[in-house]
């Protein structure tokens, strides 16, 4: 029979290795549940995250939450409550029933400090993700197609005051007396003094549509309703954006804002499928609940601008001045009074100005070109035309020159930022809330990044709080 026996020094070693190896196993639970904590955490807001709106990334390609989650109140309380669902699923029902948790650990309590949504600091959110959109992506870097004709535009005076002109011109005709001779009667006759322009005058209140387009059918009508979209509303607010997603990229400016407009939205001859407003942009521009409406304004400045540049040729062309200052002459010959020659001249000219903005306009409605700047080549119209203007207007297929969306682009460009902003985000809430599941979906109750604290408890005693910022980032 064997007897074993314990030495002094193994039993005096034997107690400090064990000390040692229950020390490591003490420091490893420590770490481990540290480390589990950032796991869980990490897990628990991106699962958060991957809950952007679908709908508004395939449209629109910007990452966000939505906070309403297809029919909710949309407040950040909501995004608490997921984001503890999937912390919880991560820590308290992650361990097999009837086994040994090292860890044991248990979600002690989550909280967002700070969030920050889409509209805040004038959309800087949307901004952003625009600017990271357009510098990032193939389609942002090749959505420059249409020219900004702002300098040309300014350098041929489609400025100049023509209102004023004309108001000017007519107030000298009507200054005169209209002129009085006795008729084969015997009696004392007034001819009343015509003024040239009186038939282009006429039909200056008339719908721009209806007078250059011969077929209006193809013409949306839709009316939207406006109720409840951004800019007419009071918008919730978030703490903003942080200093930290700042550092790391630029909020578009408005040139890059209204290149990603014209990737994104529809318009009048390139209409968007499945848009709510079939002349998106002319919306941005105009802000009216029908797309009627939107166009016939957008046709309006559109004729004032090139009434205003026509003219300006117009009294530097001595050629065409000829022919008006010979009409002119002839029609004061009539009245026997040659001092009406110039107010007429110019009446005439006022007039033809006119007429040809409209040629311009039914020309650029029907997808050609209008140079910024006529020639005698460009030039379409003649004298008589002032006197049956609507009939004096013809196609002109092929021709070159600016096109309707340059000329929309740069009169997006001169819209203030303040205006085209929120009605890009009306645009993008109409067009979410077609599909399905998003009827209740608002850009002011989506998230673009958070600040969350997240505590855990462990039955060993050992605790840990998880502080993390976090969002949606191109760059």
């Amino acid at each position: 029979m064997k007897r074993g026996y314990l030495t002094v020094y193994l039993a005096l070693t034997l107690a400090v290795m064990v000390s040692f190896v229950l020390a490591l196993v003490e420091g490893a639970r420590t770490s481990a549940t540290r480390m589990r904590a950032l796991c869980v955490a990490d897990m628990g807001i991106n699962s958060v995250l991957s809950e952007y709106n679908k709908e508004l990334f395939e449209q629109y390609d910007l990452l966000l939450t939505d906070m309403t989650y297809g029919g909710g109140s949309g407040s950040i309380e909501a995004v608490r409550s997921h984001l503890k669902y999937y912390l919880t699923k991560n820590l308290d029902e992650s361990t097999p029933d009837m086994s040994r948790d090292l860890l044991g650990m248990k979600l002690d309590d989550a909280y967002i400090e700070e969030h920050a949504l889409a509209t805040d600091n004038f959309a800087e959110a949307v901004r952003r993700q625009v600017s990271d959109y357009m510098d990032t992506t193939l389609t942002g870097l090749v959505t420059g197609v249409f020219d900004d004709l702002g300098g040309d535009l300014s350098g041929a005076g489609f400025d100049y005051d023509v209102s004023g002109k004309r108001a000017e011109v007519n107030a000298r005709i009507d200054s005169f007396d209209d002129p009085t001779y006795i008729n084969e009667e015997g009696e004392e006759v007034t001819e009343p003094i015509v003024n040239p322009g009186g038939s282009v005058d006429a039909i200056r209140g008339a719908g721009i549509i209806g007078l250059v387009l011969n077929d209006t059918s193809g013409i949306s009508t839709k009316v939207v309703g406006l109720d409840d979209v951004l800019t007419r509303r009071t918008l919730d607010v978030g703490d903003g954006i942080s200093d930290e997603e700042r550092s790391l990229g630029d909020a578009a400016g408005k040139i890059t804002y209204c290149e990603y407009l014209f990737d994104k939205c529809g318009y009048y001859l390139n209409e968007k499928d499945g848009s709510v407003f079939d002349y998106e942009i002319e919306y941005v521009i105009k802000g009216k609940d029908c797309d009627w409406d939107n166009l016939e304004a957008v046709a309006r400045t559109l004729s004032l601008w090139r009434e205003a540049i026509n003219f300006v040729y117009l009294a530097g062309c001595e050629s065409k001045k000829a022919e008006a200052r010979a009409m002119a002459a002839a029609l004061a010959c009539v009245v026997l009074n040659p001092e009406l020659e110039e107010p007429i001249m110019w009446a005439i000219l006022l007039a033809w100005a006119y007429v040809e903005a409209l040629q311009d306009v039914k020309i650029l409605f029907e997808g050609d070109g209008v140079p910024v700047v006529k020639d005698d080549s460009s030039w379409h119209t003649g004298l008589t035309s002032i006197m049956h203007p609507k009939s004096a207007l013809h196609s002109y297929p092929g021709q070159a020159g600016a096109k309707y969306g340059d000329y929309l682009n740069t009169m997006l460009l001169m819209e203030s930022y303040d205006k085209l902003l929120p009605r890009s985000l009306d645009v993008m809430e109409l067009d979410v809330r077609e599909a399905s599941g998003n009827g209740a979906f608002r850009m002011d109750a989506c998230m673009q990044s958070f600040l969350v604290r997240i505590k855990t408890k462990s039955t060993h005693g050992h605790n840990a709080e998880i502080v993390r910022r976090s969002g949606y980032y191109y760059a």
